[in-house]
This record gives C-alpha cells, structure tokens and sequence, in this order.
C-alpha cells in the first residue's frame, strides 16, 4: 500500500510541476493558448429545435447589480433571430450566450427610454462584422426615425474609419448604418410563413407610444410588456400565451430606499424613485391577470429596482407565489413544437 501512495504522490508531484512549466514558460504559456484560442474560436451554439427565449438584460436603471444588463430579450426558432430592446451592457449577455449575430433579422424596440436602446450601435457594429450585408432593420412605434438617425449620425464617422481600415468587401458602406423601419402601435409588425411578431399598445404614459410585443410560431407563444402598468391591452394581447415577460415594481423593496434617500437628503432621487412608480407594473398586480388570460408562466423582467443579494430578492418576491419567475440574465426558457412543455434553465 505504501508503495502506491508513493507512486501516487510521485504522479500528483509530476501533474504539478508539468502545470507550472505550461504556466511559467513562455513555450508553456503559447500552447496553453493556442489550444484554448481553438477551442473558443471555434464553439458552436447548441442546436436549437422549437421557439427558445434568452434573457439578455433583466435590470431597470434603479438598483446596482454588476450581474444584470439593462433590457433585453432574444427570441430564436431554427429560422429566425430577433431582438426586442437593447439596454446598456446586453452585448455582454449577448456574447456570453453565443447567440448568431451572424443572422440577426432585426432588432424590436419597445419605446425609447435609454435603457432600452443604448447598446443598439454596438449590436449593429457587432453584426456588421460578423457578415452583414445590408442595413440591420430596427423596428418601433413613432419616433423610430428620429432615434435611428440620431445613431447613424453619431456613428458616421465610426463606420467610415471601419470601412476604410478593413475594406469595403469585409464592411460594405450600404450595409453599415442602421434602417428605421416604423410599426403600428396595434397590429403586425414583423411576418413570414412560420413567425408572426403583432405589436400592442401599452400603459407608459407620459411615453407615447410605447408598445409591447407578441411572437408567435408553430404553435408557441411568447409575450414581452417593454415597460408598461399592468394594462388591459396587453393581456388581451397575451391571452393563452406560453411566457409572459413583464416589467415589474416591487414596493417592499423601492419603499425603503426612498425613504432613507428622503432622510439622507439627496438630492432629485427620491423624487424620481417616486415617479418611476406610477408608469411601472406593480409586481403584486400581475399574477391575477396572468391567470385570468390563461398564460402559463409570468416571469418578471425589467425589475425596478434590481436586487442586488438574497434579502433584496426576497423582498422582490413578496407578495407573489411561487410559480412567478424573477428572471435573472442569461436565463433560457425553450417551447419544444407539438408540445406545450416550457423547459427553464437557470445560468
């Protein structure tokens, strides 16, 4: 027994020593790298069957949370690819989850806060260097234009050092800015044979328009609120569909930072954190409704404020069963076709 403990020890000595000439050698160094160079440049997403939702932005502007991007949903089938909302930091999410910039068909925009839009230029530079060759369509309600050429214009000059740099075969002119494609506040907005993406009207006043999104395929549906109160409209909209994404407000946790920002005097806050209260779903508001419109599974997004630690969520979930879903990024939910199973996986 001795004997194969020291052979043992002897092999674990050997694995040490092995790792730290890898580690501290610069021969070591450039074959561990090129071997994991490989390994990323040459990963494939998983194969994809039926409708797949990726959370790629779960956070509103309130609440800190280095874990969570601001809003964004991607909507995949074997044949499509949309966004709908790009808030600030997604690219990450977006990246982390190895999702096909290569084919990206357009980009759905809820409304206009800047949460919801922020990132859209480096989507379009991202898919632009992945082998786009025609404009990324960026669909939403009135206004669409103003806020897409405002982004062309600030990145004009961006997309001609680009071209010039690498050449007008690699990053064809035509294909680098973006094209304002504008949508009803109420009906179609996106359709081929197998995927139909309907726009709905939603509560977000003073913003006007603001819109949710319905995509159906193959049977499946999925729902995305944008930022809305809870609104009759959209329930409409989402009756009997699959998952239902909402934007939610939990009072048990925003309650109390406004009252310590009043009691420590800083300034313009707590009026804001009031203000974002009466144009934002309370969370305890949804859960009836949802039921009611036969939709099976609420998950709540965009959540206001984010929570940052387990006391914070906790808070969040006050009020609410425990069938509801406080999405968290990286999150994926898939509809297999001919079937009405949700498969959930948690990052």
């Amino acid at each position: 027994m001795k004997k194969i403990g020291y052979l043992l020890l002897g092999l674990v000595v050997l694995l040490v020593a092995a790792a730290a000439l890898i580690y501290n050698t610069a021969a070591g160094q450039d074959a561990a790298m090129q071997r994991l160079a490989g390994i990323v440049m040459t990963r494939t997403p998983e194969p994809l069957e039926g409708l797949r939702v990726v959370v790629c932005g779960s956070a509103s502007p309130l609440g800190n949370d280095p874990n969570r991007a601001q809003a964004c949903i991607a909507v995949m089938t074997p044949e499509h690819f949309l966004l709908f909302d790009v808030g600030a930091r997604s690219p990450m999410r977006i990246a982390q989850a190895m999702l096909p910039m290569n084919r990206l068909d357009g980009v759905f925009l809820t409304h206009f806060h800047s949460d919801h839009i922020a990132a859209l230029p480096d989507v379009n530079l991202t898919t632009w260097v992945r082998g786009r060759k025609a404009s990324l369509p960026v669909y939403g309600p009135q206004g669409i234009d103003t806020v897409i050429s405002g982004f062309n214009q600030a990145y004009s000059l961006d997309a001609q050092y680009r071209t010039a740099h690498h050449g007008e075969v690699i990053l064809p002119p035509a294909a680098g800015p973006m094209r304002a494609v504008e949508v009803a506040t109420d009906g179609i907005a996106w359709q081929d044979d197998l995927l139909t993406v309907t726009a709905f009207s939603v509560d977000h006043a003073p913003i006007n328009p603001a819109v949710g999104y319905r995509i159906d395929y193959r049977g499946r549906s999925v729902v995305i609120s944008g930022d809305t109160n809870a609104s009759d409209s959209l329930f409409a909209a989402a009756q009997n569909a699959d998952l239902l994404l909402h934007d939610a407000l939990a009072r048990p946790l925003l309650d109390p930072m406004i009252a310590a920002a009043e009691e420590a005097k800083v300034p313009v806050m707590p009026i804001i954190m009031n203000d974002v209260i009466d144009y934002h779903a309370d969370s305890t508001t949804l859960e009836a409704a949802a039921r009611d419109a036969g939709i099976q599974q609420l998950a709540l997004y965009h959540l206001v404020p984010a929570p940052i630690n387990p006391l914070a969520m906790k808070l969040f979930k006050r009020g609410l069963s425990p069938k509801t879903i406080i999405a968290s990024d990286l999150q994926t939910f898939d509809f297999p076709n001919n079937s009405k199973e949700i498969i959930i996986r948690n990052p």
